[in-house]
């Protein structure tokens, strides 16, 4: 048994010491059953106090409490914090708790059944976080800053929020519908911001070159670039239940978009960031996309959309059905 040393109370002088193991069965009302590590005199086998041990021991139970009472963990508190980007002292002025509550909560002690309760519930819900901020904004307990990044941050997660959805609307299982691959976000960014960077985009436009260049890919290389699903649309093939609306929404880090007024209409041209990365896209594919760009850059939004209509998976659909890629060998625009 390996043997360490430290100060005995009983000796009244550094001892040897071992290690014996006892379980905690019962805390505040739970059955804990955490094992703890206790330092033991080998003169006179009294118990002796060990830090490292004994920081070690409350963390166990601490741990094993808060799992077993739902208490909230270090961990999300820091995330609540994280989220935000304020410091400790920043949401404790916006909770008004004690100077100190939040730093002793992270550095291990255990909040209360109620402060827990409520801070699971600022982390999993932002617009009361924000309804507290502004209160504690009001009443001059945080400064602008502290206000302006919680704002921030509260922006940032509805954003995320909206980012996830839109994938999750546009993600299936891989089929003939989606040219057998599952959609890739990342993918269609660069794609967009790419295409307008080489071609003056419209939104009405936009479609048709994802429709042609995803069906012309799977013509040559057996499969979509993007993992979109199109569906038929009076003014030709467009992304499925005009996702697209949503993409050019949410999705702004490689392309923006520019509204100005066409008569009775608006009109939306897309603008590349040109920080577009093509080197996630393979050579054939990359070929095929500046095929697609080539012949349909001359041309505009109406006669591309003409062309779209002589197609066959679009003739042979109804309004809002989708179109399966295997039309992709039926193209009859000619790209060579």
């Amino acid at each position: 048994m390996k043997m360490n040393k430290s100060y005995c109370d009983n000796c009244d002088k550094k001892v040897d010491y071992f290690v014996k193991e006892e379980t905690i069965n019962q805390y505040k009302g739970y059955e804990v059953n955490v094992v703890e590590r206790i330092g033991v005199c080998k003169s006179c086998k009294n118990d002796i106090y060990i830090p490292e041990l004994e920081s070690q021991n409350f963390k166990k139970l601490y741990d094993k409490y808060r799992e077993l009472a739902g208490l909230i963990s270090i961990d999300e508190i820091i995330r609540l914090r994280s989220k935000y980007n304020i410091s400790q002292r920043e949401l404790t002025a916006i909770l008004n708790w004690g100077k100190m509550t939040i730093n002793r909560y992270e550095n291990g002690a255990l909040p209360s059944q109620s402060h827990s309760d409520y801070l699971s519930l600022l982390l999993s819900n932002p617009n009361i976080f924000e309804e507290k901020t502004k209160e504690a904004f009001e009443s001059n307990r945080i400064k602008k800053g502290t206000f302006d990044k919680v704002i921030k941050g509260i922006d940032a997660q509805e954003e995320n929020i909206l980012k996830d959805i839109t994938i999750s609307s546009l993600s299936h299982k891989e089929d003939e519908f989606n040219g057998f691959r599952s959609f890739d976000i990342e993918r269609l960014n660069n794609l967009i911001g790419y295409i307008s960077d080489k071609a003056r985009i419209y939104k009405t436009s936009l479609n048709k070159y994802l429709w042609y260049i995803d069906f012309l890919n799977f013509k040559e290389n057996v499969r979509s670039i993007t993992g979109l699903r199109y569906e038929r649309y009076t003014y030709g093939p467009i992304i499925e239940k005009r996702k697209y609306e949503d993409i050019l929404k949410n999705f702004t880090d490689k392309f923006y978009k520019i509204e100005t007024e066409d008569g009775d209409c608006i009109k939306t041209t897309i603008v590349s960031k040109s920080n577009y990365d093509m080197s996630i896209f393979k050579d054939e594919e990359r070929k095929v996309i500046d095929k697609v760009i080539d012949l349909f850059k001359t041309k505009n939004s109406n006669e591309i959309t003409d062309l779209s209509h002589k197609e066959i998976g679009w003739l042979e659909k109804e309004d809002n059905e989708l179109i399966s890629y295997e039309y992709a060998k039926l193209l009859k625009v000619n790209f060579d």
